[in-house]
């Protein structure tokens, strides 16, 4: 593998695009001071992932952007491409481009074969190849001498920079840094779970609690879903035994109705048998019955009347005593007389309304008397008493009338003769009293006669009437006895259906109990159904199929009501202890299973970092010899009388790490004298330096080398040996020098020229070297070369 050309264009003095075109072997970039030859150093580094400004010989990343006077550009870019036959890099490309381009607004791309990518993915691709930053593959102006002066831990770092211990440095810098960070990891679980420890050793007291509650909850579950399960297995059972009875009572009210339509069809056909016998039977007890409530009314009018009449019998006895009496009296009887005579007249008013009444309904009567299917001979008769009987009470009706009259002319002659006596005299008084007492008690002896009178017409009429009631009744009883037959065939079936009825009735009231028990059952079922689903949220079917109905159930009633009380003694508890418990006790297991994984990741970082420790030493140890041998070897070519060596220095670090080794250079460069580096002289410096470097490079190659300037404290001596050197290494590796010496130039196989023009801008003159010596392309050797430089930088 070999740089094959690079390609600048804005980079610092490259405006224009230029393009170094380099072969196997050494190439040589000459031209005088402030051309921009160094610029084609820092491209190199810049492009290989250079972050660092200064080392670039600026101030910010900016400054490698050209800039003149009378231009700038907006945009750097450098591309270096590799020959990758021999497949350094891990790619499968021949040849490998490498770019990298910064704007001026900032930001920069890297590019690897045209393709975008990290500059992370970059250092990845360089990292095995030799070429990575930090390798000190590229010398830069005035380094050369630095190193000859590092210091001890320093000069051990390029040595691990170059032979790759730098990157086990960085694993092991990452792995210190994640075993700190497991460390770190480790003490926080540990308080995390310290803290956690102490809210789960409480939650777990009470999730047991809660275990305790819950099992007991179970048990009660399984009891009393056994026993309701019991519970409608009797109902069940009564269920079916009430259906049963339910069908019979339906089966036999059934029967009886039948029997009730059966007994009611007989009767009916009896009845229509009966036909208008019955209907005439009717009729005869109706007229019977009314006839009998006319003469109760005719008995109650007689008994009023006799009553009457001794109400005037009384005050005619009356009357009579007060004449007897005849004592003189100062009380004025005309009130008593217009009393007497009020009610009298009232009394005879109310009398004729009565007997006018009797007239009237005893007429009515003679009439349904005719209608009644009874002999001519009987009609006759009864019409006869009948005609006596009206014309009696006409009789009655014609005195009544009259007297009432008499009486009324009388009653007013009298008041008018009290009215006169009393203005006349009050001595009169008396007199008058007596005569009007004896009026008085001539009008109750005439109405008590009148009375007496009514009284034996009616009860004529009523007798006549008992007359009448024999006559009739022998007819009733003849017709009665002629449907006698028939009504006990009625009354027999009446009598069977008030028992059939009874039945019925019974059958209904079995029925409509029926119903209510087996109603009752089934709210029984349903409350037992909504108890299982509302307070253990199964349904009754699936009960049915995990749970059995209990057999005793004495005795689980008497454990459910144990249960309730282990429960109630339990008090109050969390419901969600256990699960909480599980989550938190499943997240400090999780806890205590990563602080184990990260006891086990220490332990193995702990380990790898003491491999590594060793691989570090081992590997630094191992070349440390051969590179101290190289170190002579090469010091005694730089140097043909002097000495030089390496070795340890253990001052600043202990025996068991050698991370703080320092390595020392012992060099004497064959004047007898024994000095420090640092008064060396600037030629002999860089002589030691370049010692140390090729006794490093010579235990790993890399592909190429840049050197730039490093030959420029040397003498001619010194140069040639410096040069031999080089010959011997271009060998196995490229060389890229950039000088100002001749005798540089003289070894090159290839020759760039480097100029800058009047506008600031460098450009670039080639030529290849032939086997003698001789130009190939352009010039006359090595002399033309500079002259043609010369004359660019003249133009």
């Amino acid at each position: 593998m070999y740089l094959k050309n690079i390609t600048l264009r804005g980079f610092k003095s490259f405006a224009n695009k230029c393009q170094l075109i380099f072969e196997p072997g050494i190439s040589v970039i000459v031209g005088p001071n402030g051309s921009g030859k160094s610029n084609v150093a820092d491209a190199i580094s810049w492009v290989l992932g250079e972050q660092s400004p200064k080392s670039l010989r600026g101030n910010t990343m900016g400054d490698v952007i050209f800039r003149s006077k009378k231009e700038e550009m907006g945009i750097a870019e450098v591309s270096l491409l590799f020959d990758n036959s021999d497949r350094l890099f891990d790619l499968e490309f021949k040849d490998v481009r490498i770019t990298r381009r910064v704007y001026s607004e900032g930001g920069s791309d890297y590019f690897i074969n045209s393709s975008p990518c990290r500059l992370m993915d970059l250092q990845e691709l360089i990292a095995d190849s030799g070429i990575g930053k930090g390798l000190h593959v590229i010398i830069n102006q005035g380094q050369i001498n630095e190193i000859a002066l590092l210091k001890p831990e320093e000069r051990k770092i390029v040595i691990d920079e170059v032979l790759g211990i730098s990157k086990h440095k960085d694993r092991r810098k990452r792995t210190l840094s994640k075993l700190e960070k497991v460390k770190e990891d480790i003490f926080r679980l540990e308080d995390l779970m310290g803290e956690i420890k102490r809210t789960m050793d409480p939650l777990k007291i009470e999730a047991e609690k809660a275990r305790r509650y819950a099992d007991a909850a179970n048990e009660l579950k399984n009891h009393e879903v056994s026993l309701a399960l019991a519970r409608l297995n009797m109902l069940n059972n009564e269920w079916d035994r009430h259906k049963e009875n339910y069908g019979k009572y339906k089966s036999r009210l059934q029967e009886v109705s039948d029997r009730i339509v059966e007994v009611e069809k007989e009767k009916s056909d009896i009845i229509k048998n009966i036909g208008s016998k019955q209907a005439d039977f009717e009729l005869w007890r109706s007229r019977i019955e009314m006839f009998e409530g006319d003469r109760n009314r005719l008995e109650n009018i007689i008994a009023l009347i006799d009553s009457k009449r001794n109400v005037f019998s009384t005050l005619y006895n009356m009357f009579d005593l007060e004449i007897r009496n005849s004592s003189r009296d100062e009380e004025d009887p005309g009130s008593n007389l217009e009393n007497v005579a009020k009610f009298s007249h009232s009394f005879l008013a109310g009398l004729l309304e009565k007997l006018s009444a009797v007239e009237e309904l005893f007429l009515k009567f003679i009439l349904k008397i005719k209608k009644l299917p009874i002999q001519q001979e009987q009609v006759g008769e009864l019409e006869d008493d009948a005609s006596v009987i009206t014309s009696r009470i006409r009789e009655l009706f014609v005195d009544i009338d009259n007297r009432e009259k008499i009486n009324g002319a009388e009653k007013l002659k009298e008041v008018r003769a009290k009215a006169l006596r009393l203005a006349e005299d009050k001595k009169e008084r008396y007199r008058r009293r007596i005569e009007k007492t004896g009026i008085l008690r001539e009008l109750c002896k005439t109405n008590l006669k009148h009375s007496k009178r009514a009284v034996e017409i009616l009860k004529i009429y009523y007798n006549f009437s008992g007359r009448i009631k024999t006559r009739l009744d022998p007819e009733f009883e003849r017709r009665k006895n002629l449907i006698s037959g028939d009504r006990e065939m009625i009354d027999s079936c009446n009598d069977k259906l008030n028992q059939l009825n009874l039945e019925k009735t019974g059958l209904e009231g079995n029925l409509y109990k029926s119903d209510l028990q087996r109603e009752q059952i089934r709210e029984k079922v349903r409350e037992i159904t909504a108890n299982i689903i509302d307070n253990y949220n199964i349904s009754i079917e699936y009960a049915g199929k995990i749970y059995k109905p209990s057999i005793n159930m004495a005795e689980s009633e008497e454990k459910a009501r144990q249960l309730k009380v282990r429960l109630r003694n339990l008090g109050a508890v969390n419901p969600n202890a256990a699960q909480e418990y599980k989550k938190i006790r499943q997240r400090y297991d999780f806890l205590d299973s990563q602080k184990l994984d990260l006891v086990e990741s220490r332990k193995g970082l702990q380990e790898l970092i003491m491999e590594m420790n060793k691989k570090i030493s081992d590997i630094f140890l191992k070349n440390f010899d051969v590179i101290n041998e190289s170190f002579r070897q090469y010091f005694k070519i730089l140097f043909p009388f002097g000495e030089g060596e390496m070795y340890l220095d253990r001052t600043n670090s202990n025996h068991d790490d050698d991370e703080d080794l320092g390595v020392e250079l012992k060099a004497d460069i064959g004047n007898s004298k024994l000095v420090p580096l640092s008064l060396l002289s600037g030629g002999e410096k860089s002589l030691v330096s370049l010692a140390f470097l090729f006794s490093v490079f010579s235990t790993k190659t890399s592909p190429f080398y840049v050197f730039d300037e490093v030959d420029a404290a040397l003498d001619d001596a010194n140069i040639n040996r410096f040069l031999s050197l080089v010959k011997k290494f271009s060998e196995k590796q490229q060389i890229i020098i950039i000088t100002h010496q001749k005798r540089t130039m003289e070894i090159a196989d290839t020759i760039y020229g480097v100029s800058m023009q009047s506008d600031g801008i460098s450009k670039v003159v080639s030529e290849k070297i032939g086997a003698n010596g001789s130009v190939k392309t352009g010039g006359q050797g090595n002399n033309d070369i500079m002259e043609r430089i010369s004359d660019a930088d003249v133009v």
